[in-house]
């Protein structure tokens, strides 16, 4: 879960309502600068599930007892982090092996700077289990090789499909973020990200985008990567910040929250 305070209150998005939100926009990517790469249509699903293997865990609710609220997906204990993300990996991959392998891809790299993509975010692992994490990380991979292998169409360069791979994942990257934003901020928000970076065509440099809220709702893009404007949804609950007794109490709190639809729309910066 997204959870961030505000007004005396948690407000909260659901980690899977959170990447069908970023899917609906990434489906959206694509003009006469930025270039959709191959596999467009599964990096587009790669986006939306991503977070597929959280949907039992914010239905159930994580609950932290030392604080008495539900748990941020940033706190989440490391070994469930990987058993969700495991689950929802495989699930993917029998439905999709190219959007599989993004999201596993995007899965580990949350342990790795994001491949060095984004040096600025990894979890943090606990030296005690810095080995599960680093057999995991290369047991993963190994299996990659057979699903590479499975997907290159041998009539094309190798370095070819490896590029529009990482072209992919860039997108996935870029879509989290962004989503994070909308998910994380209030439509008041003027806070400014720089997300990225992510190339237009397949042989140019990487560059950051920047997103900025205008208060009221809309969020300036610049450069302006999609094929209009792009009007989205995020699904959020608002519950009281208290400190709740049990998992029971917050439980039924949240199911008794109504959930708001929050519309943003993302638009060219003016230059």
């Amino acid at each position: 879960m997204f959870i961030t305070k505000y007004d005396g209150h948690l407000h909260i998005v659901n980690q899977y309502d959170h990447s069908v939100q970023a899917g609906q926009v990434a489906r959206r990517w694509g003009n006469e600068s930025f270039r959709r790469p191959d596999h467009f249509e599964s990096m587009c699903l790669a986006v939306e599930k991503h977070d597929i293997g959280w949907v039992e865990s914010d239905t159930k609710v994580l609950f932290n007892s030392e604080t008495g609220q539900p748990v941020p997906f940033l706190s989440v204990n490391l070994l469930q982090h990987v058993e969700f993300y495991g689950k929802g990996y495989e699930q993917v991959r029998d439905e999709d092996l190219y959007a599989g392998l993004l999201v596993g891809m995007h899965w580990i790299g949350l342990y790795t700077n994001r491949f060095g993509y984004d040096p600025s975010f990894t979890f943090k692992i606990p030296g005690e289990l810095a080995p599960f994490i680093n057999e995991n990380t290369i047991k993963q991979q190994k299996e990659w090789v057979d699903l590479k292998m499975a997907l290159w169409n041998r009539a094309e360069q190798r370095s070819l499909f490896e590029d529009n791979l990482w072209m992919n994942y860039e997108l996935v990257q870029v879509m989290d973020r962004l989503s994070q934003y909308v998910s994380m901020l209030t439509p008041d928000t003027k806070e400014q990200w720089t997300i990225g970076p992510v190339r237009r065509t397949l042989g140019s440099e990487g560059e950051m985008i920047t997103v900025q809220g205008q208060g009221d709702g809309s969020v300036a893009v610049d450069p302006f990567p999609f094929d209009s404007v792009v009007e989205t949804t995020v699904l959020r609950r608002k519950i009281p910040d208290a400190r709740y007794r049990s998992h029971k109490e917050v439980y039924e709190v949240m199911e008794k929250a109504e959930t708001e639809q929050i519309v943003w729309k993302l638009v060219p910066a003016k230059g």
